[in-house]
């Protein structure tokens, strides 16, 4: 006898720690010098692979153009930020918070230099606002 085909359940799949680096480059003709900011999300989380990346590149886009612009005044379009991600690596358990590292580097020529800023935590599920009465 065939047994009935079971759908894909959250319990199956294992908790994974997922890696992505989110980065853009560009000349600032005021300083005459390279810059590039990088920043770094961290999260461990049970799912599919494919999806939890998109998630995860759907929530940290935004957040990467909004935060250099409230720190440097430099809108960064989409197509300019480059996403890409770690391989995954087992975890022990699942996390709310996504965290995240954010460092600046300038450069001239062959010297670069490497600026860290604050890092933060973000909550991997977005919170949706309550309507206005």
């Amino acid at each position: 006898m065939k047994k009935p085909n079971r759908m894909f359940r959250m319990t199956d799949s294992p908790i994974r720690m997922f890696r992505m680096t989110e980065s853009s480059t560009w000349y600032d003709e005021e300083a005459q010098q390279v810059r590039e900011y990088e920043i770094h999300f961290k999260v461990a989380r049970r799912g599919r692979i494919r999806n939890i990346r998109r998630y995860l590149a759907r929530r940290g886009i935004p957040y990467f153009q909004q935060s250099i612009h409230r720190l440097y005044k430099h809108w960064i379009v989409k197509r300019k930020i480059r996403v890409s991600f770690e391989r995954e690596e087992p975890a022990r358990k699942i996390e709310r918070m996504i965290r995240i590292e954010t460092r600046r580097m300038e450069g001239k020529g062959k010297r670069w230099k490497a600026y860290p800023m604050p890092s933060r935590v973000l909550s991997y599920a977005k919170k949706r606002r309550k309507p206005k009465r």
